[in-house]
């Protein structure tokens, strides 16, 4: 067998970069069968062309790698030297391509990101936990503030899902323009106002008159004031007293809850906050329009089965919930 030499690196790269890596695959069968016969039944193919692929492997690794000693083949040191790294290396390749393509929630462990205001941590959270005790235990969840609620964010990874309303809502985030984003109608967000259950004043039905003689509680993240209910009353030249602003939705019920400020808040907060507070939980007295929330997703994670299944989890979770509401 005629040798090269060790030559440089660039002619060794130069050489693996000719390399069919199928005959990789061919030397694994030889080393492990030690029998060209019995590799070329493995692979279907004719002995001679087995002999010839081993031919091959031969003159690259410049060794015989199996030699005869009578009626079987046994490996030189270089072939003993291969054969673990080469096991190795293709049995992880092997896994990286041949991935199945299931996702089993059961076993799985997996971490998933979901960004979006405050609110989704209240009204989301409950339910989201409990089916995923049941469904997939090794599965979690971690959730990211409004700050990751971004195109940039989907795009690098930094979380999986984002929840964000449609344009022109306010207050306003919209994602759907932006490059490589997917999006699909999550749930359509009512407002419902919330009253401290022994309120002196407000008693039954809320109407306009003490809707408008009343204080008010504001919740505005991005800190600006006014709000859904300051627009639609400007429509009719009304006011209402804002005496508390605040930015997040979580504080805004406790504080209802100790005072006897009124707080027009969205449904699903509503009606989580009535489950804990002495609260209770009316229907405005004007007509307001509905928040559309989207889910958001980036384009390279829309066919991975993992994460498909966890964004219909959590469509079926908002689906459910919207069937089984309690009217107010």
């Amino acid at each position: 067998m005629a040798r090269r030499g060790n030559g440089d690196g660039k002619t060794l790269q130069a050489r693996f970069a000719s390399l069919d890596l199928n005959l990789l695959v061919t030397l694994e069968g030889l080393l492990e069968l030690r029998s060209v016969t019995e590799t070329a039944e493995r692979f279907g193919v004719t002995q001679s062309a087995m002999s010839h692929r081993l031919g091959r492997l031969r003159d690259f690794f410049e060794d015989p790698l199996l030699v005869s000693t009578g009626d079987s083949l046994v490996l030189t040191p270089k072939a003993q030297s291969l054969q673990a790294p080469l096991s190795l290396a293709l049995r992880e390749l092997r896994s990286a391509v041949l991935t199945d393509s299931e996702f089993d929630p059961r076993r799985a462990g997996r971490a998933f990101v979901l960004a979006g205001a405050d609110l989704a941590e209240v009204t989301l959270l409950p339910p989201l936990i409990r089916r995923l005790e049941k469904a997939a235990p090794g599965v979690t969840v971690r959730m990211a503030g409004r700050g990751f609620v971004s195109a940039d964010a989907l795009s690098r990874g930094k979380v999986d899902v984002a929840i964000a309303p449609g344009r022109g809502t306010v207050p306003g985030v919209s994602l759907g323009d932006a490059a490589g984003i997917r999006q699909r109608i999550f749930v359509e967000e009512g407002f419902s106002v919330l009253v401290r259950r022994d309120h002196p004043r407000v008693r039954g039905r809320l109407t306009l008159k003490r809707f408008l003689e009343e204080t008010h509680i504001l919740v505005s993240p991005q800190g600006a004031p006014g709000g859904v209910v300051d627009l639609r009353l400007a429509k009719e030249g009304r006011k209402r007293r804002v005496v508390i602003q605040v930015a997040s939705f979580l504080s805004g019920p406790f504080v209802v809850a100790q005072s006897d400020h009124l707080l027009t808040c969205p449904t699903s907060l509503a009606q989580a906050a009535v489950q804990h507070l002495p609260l209770r939980m009316l229907r405005p007295p004007l007509d307001l329009p509905s928040t559309v929330l989207f889910l958001h997703w980036h384009e390279r994670m829309h066919h991975d089965p993992g994460h498909t299944w966890f964004r219909e989890q959590l469509f079926q979770m908002v689906s459910k919930r919207g069937a089984t509401a309690s009217t107010h």
